[in-house]
Order: C-alpha cells, then sequence, then structure tokens
C-alpha cells in the first residue's frame, strides 16, 4: 500500500518551481526535505479528551503534526514551512544522505531554510475526525498462528512478511497506535517507523517473561528447558526470536527483564498467572513471588520504564500491586477486594478483553478451549466492577491468534458497549490509552509530541468517519463503510470521501 500524500518531498526537478533562487543554486550533492501541508476542512473535531464536538472546523498539519485547529483556516496560495537541507557525502563505496545509511555513518542535522509549498486540501465533507484508535493489549506476529507455531512451524523470514501484512490491514482499520505484549514485533516497529513498510505505531514490550509452566512456557511436553541442558541439548529458540524468556527466581527475573530492555522494549511484560494460550498452568496459578515481582519492576524503574502484568486471578494481580506494579491486562477472575486494591493503588487495568472466535482458533486444544470458556465467562464480571470502581481503563483487544480474530479486533467496542458509552469507549481508545503507554517515560519512541488527542503540536493521528461515533459505536466497528479516510504521522493511507 502506498500512501496517498507524502509527509516529505525530496528537491527534484519537479520541485524546484516551489522554491527560492538561493535554494536552487545550492550544490548538486544535497537533498531538501520539505515538510507537506494539508488543510482537512468541513469536519466535526472530536479532540479525543472533551465530551462534546467542535463543529464545522478545519485542521491545519504541517509535516507530520497538527499545527492549528480553527475554522475557515486558509488554504489558498503557498505557505512558508521549515524545508532541511542534508548534505550527501561520498564515501568508499557508496553515498550517504543524512540518516539514510547504506554505510556505516551518521550525518550531522541538516541546515533549516525556509521554503514556501502548496497546500493540499481535503474537504471531509461534514464527516466526524477523531483521534486514530490505539490497541494496547495486541500480538501482531501471532496473526497466523500462536506462540507454539513461531517456535516450531514458521519461518522467522515468513512471520516477519505475516507481521507486516497484519500492520497494514490495521492500520486501515483506525488503529493508528499499538502496544504488543509478546512477540518479536521490534523490527516490525523499527521498519514501520523508517518508511518500509505501513501500520501503526507500535510500542513493543518483545520477549515476554515468565516462570517455568507458566503463561510463557510453550515447549512442547517433553521439550528441554533452556536452563536445564538435557543430554547436551538446550533450546534457546523462544529467547533468540525475541518470543519469551523462562526466569525463575529474583535474580533470574531482574537479568531477563533487563534482557528485553537491552532488546529496545519500552516496557517489561511479565506473566504474573496462568493464561488461556499455554497448556501447563491452570488459570488460577500464581506466576512469581512478590520478591520476583520486585526485581522485575527494580528492572523497569531502573530503566525509566515500567511493568505490565499478564493476570486473571487475585493473588497474582495482588502480588504485583504490593511490588509497585502499574498496568495489568485481563483481570477476568478477579474479586471487588482486588478492584480496590487497584484504585487506590492507581494500577491501569488497560485491557479486560474478550476476543471473538477465541474457541474457533485453529491451533487450541480442549484445555486450551476449557480455559477459555472460563475466562470468557468473567468479562462481564470484571467490566463491571471497573465501572463502579472508576479504575483507569484503556482499551485493548488480544485480538490474535488467526487472521479472523486479528480482523475482528473492532468487535471488543461491541462488547464493551453493554458497560460504557460510545464517548467512554473513545476515550478508552484514544487519550486514556496515550495516557497509559506514556508510562515508559523516556523509552517512548514517539515523545517528541502528544498521541492520542487532536490539538495543535499533537501526531497528525486522525480518522474520519461518515457518521458520528460518538453517538453510535457502530460507526467505529463498520469501518469498511463508515471510516473515511486513516492518517497516521501526516500521512494520508486511505481518503475514501467522495
Amino acid at each position: 500500500m502506498k500512501a496517498i500524500h507524502t509527509i516529505q518531498c525530496a528537491l527534484g526537478f519537479g520541485l524546484a518551481a516551489l522554491m527560492p533562487l538561493s535554494a536552487q543554486e545550492k550544490k548538486d550533492d544535497s537533498t531538501l526535505i520539505i515538510p507537506s501541508v494539508i488543510v482537512i476542512q468541513n469536519v466535526h473535531v472530536w479532540d479525543g479528551t472533551s465530551d462534546t464536538l467542535k463543529k464545522d472546523h478545519d485542521v491545519l498539519i504541517v509535516g507530520d503534526k497538527i499545527k492549528k485547529v480553527a475554522k475557515d483556516i486558509p488554504s489558498g496560495g503557498d505557505y512558508e514551512v521549515d524545508a532541511t537541507r542534508k548534505t550527501a557525502r561520498k564515501l568508499s563505496g557508496g553515498t550517504a544522505v543524512g540518516n539514510d545509511l547504506h554505510l556505516s555513518f551518521t550525518n550531522e542535522d541538516g541546515e533549516v531554510e525556509k521554503v514556501s509549498t502548496k497546500v493540499q486540501v481535503i474537504d471531509g465533507k461534514g464527516g466526524y475526525l477523531i483521534p486514530g484508535l490505539m490497541d494496547t493489549h495486541q500480538h501482531i506476529m501471532f496473526g497466523y498462528g500462536g506462540p507454539s507455531d513461531l517456535l516450531y512451524k514458521i519461518d522467522p523470514i515468513l512471520n516477519a512478511l505475516q507481521g507486516a501484512a497484519a500492520a497494514e490491514k490495521m492500520l486501515l482499520r483506525g488503529f493508528t497506535t499499538i502496544r504488543d505484549l509478546m512477540g518479536p514485533s521490534l523490527g516490525l516497529a523499527k521498519a514501520i517507523d523508517q518508511g518500509l513498510t505501513d501500520g501503526p505505531r507500535i510500542f513493543s514490550s518483545q520477549a515476554a517473561v515468565g516462570c517455568t509452566s507458566g503463561h510463557s512456557d510453550f515447549r512442547y511436553y517433553n521439550g528441554a528447558h533452556p536452563g536445564l541442558a538435557s543430554a547436551g541439548f538446550t533450546d534457546h529458540r523462544a529467547a533468540a526470536l525475541g518470543l519469551a524468556f523462562l526466569a525463575d527466581g529474583p535474580a533470574e527475573v531482574l537479568r531477563y527483564s533487563r534482557e528485553t530492555l537491552r532488546m529496545g522494549a519500552t516496557q517489561v511484560k511479565v506473566m504474573a498467572g496462568g493464561g488461556v494460550a499455554s497448556l501447563y498452568d491452570p488459570l488460577e496459578s500464581v506466576g512469581y513471588s512478590e520478591d520476583e515481582f520486585k526485581a522485575a519492576v527494580q528492572a523497569a524503574k531502573d530503566y525509566d520504564t515500567y511493568v505490565c502484568i499478564h493476570a486473571y486471578n487475585d493473588e497474582s494481580v495482588q502480588r504485583a500491586i504490593r511490588a509497585g506494579v502499574q498496568d495489568c491486562v485481563h483481570g477476568h477472575l478477579i474479586t471487588e477486594e482486588t478492584v480496590k486494591m487497584m484504585k487506590k493503588s492507581g494500577m491501569w487495568l488497560s485491557a479486560m478483553s474478550r476476543p471473538p472466535g477465541l474457541m474457533d482458533i485453529p491451533w487450541f486444544t480442549e484445555e486450551n478451549r476449557r480455559k477459555g470458556r472460563i475466562m470468557l465467562k468473567g468479562y462481564d464480571h470484571v467490566s463491571e466492577l471497573a465501572k463502579k470502581h472508576k479504575l483507569k481503563i484503556a482499551f485493548g483487544t488480544d485480538a490474535a491468534g488467526s487472521p479472523e480474530m486479528m480482523e475482528a479486533q473492532l468487535l471488543e467496542f461491541e462488547a464493551r458497549e453493554k458497560f460504557f458509552t460510545p464517548l467512554e469507549m473513545l476515550k478508552q481508545a484514544t487519550s486514556n490509552a496515550a495516557e497509559c503507554l506514556r508510562q515508559c517515560n523516556s523509552r517512548n519512541p514517539y515523545k517528541e509530541a502528544p498521541l492520542g488527542v487532536i490539538k495543535e503540536g499533537a501526531w497528525a493521528d486522525m480518522l474520519i468517519y461518515a457518521k458520528n461515533p460518538l453517538e453510535d459505536i457502530g460507526v467505529v466497528v463498520d469501518y469498511k463503510n463508515q471510516l473515511k479516510v486513516v492518517m497516521k504521522n501526516g500521512v494520508v493511507y486511505k481518503n475514501e470521501i467522495e
């Protein structure tokens, strides 16, 4: 998929008329990077935090950020922008320009020049413009199989291409940002950020940290433990792929938390208790002691970030709270006592999903399905408690495991409709989610500007729907008919406004 509007242009034959003469007279071994200027007219804007719309507004985007939100923004003539000139340097065997590296070479920041460029206009035709959606619980590398498939059946290069295909489709459903909570997604995140493929921004946890016989243990029944040599054989594949670490005891939890951070994880994912997709961990099992949780929290804190736990039961969550964990996904089997502890401590319930099609995942065994049925029965319960006690809630789907489940990602909105208004759900999927992901502080790859909002200075991630999603969440779910424009980072990836 090619972007409809590019975020920047390189100086060449077709742009010479847009530049002052002095810029044209620069040396031929340089490239001028000119930000695009787009005005979206005639839209009703929801900014991600307010309870009402800004009716009949325009949005000005310069480069990758929002410059202005107001009525009647001028769109005629030229617009003066700061262009950046990158000077090419000849190296042995090749040329390096700016940060487009062909050899081991890093250039200094380019010289800034004032340039006039044409304004591109998009007529929103009375559509509804909102921030791009955010999914705080994804496993984007599991779109065509489960963890064991990645370990033993799927070639890593094939899996990379599968992840890229899933990312492009996810973007076109309206998700401009996701948090990936286990799996080798860091390479995909970098490829998207470098413009090599299309997809959402990714906050990647890379390899999750879990205990032996826990929700990170995806070995076959008689598979060797990576830390216990057996007849000269030990299986390190899960760690090598960036899928999962098996860590037992505070020292190992500390080591492997640091290792996933060394890989580039924006936060540490810890398996605090049993899960559905794994075979050797009942849902009532508890993965770690309080001291082991504290080791993960200490590692994350030392790297200016946080721990997100996978947990279903009371003891798993309560131990994590006492150890200083601030984020939990699932929670389907917790009681009101635990919810009160979460509220008091400020812990996020960043995802309490009901994944559609869970029972139909082709690689599930009967044991997986048995645990899945128990989990799904708890969805209404945890949603009611979270609403009652006003927990900090984001939007996460856990919609992975098959192409069909990923395609059904937006159905989580329908599942929550019983408990939350469209406005509440959209806040969960935009500004709330952005607040949750900001916990990674200096490790945030997108800290240069705010996410999840439509305001001056924010990243230009936005959607336009034909109808008002604040009145009917079904508008968001029916993306094939209702979602008309998808923009991420100032680039238009979809424009079906007639």
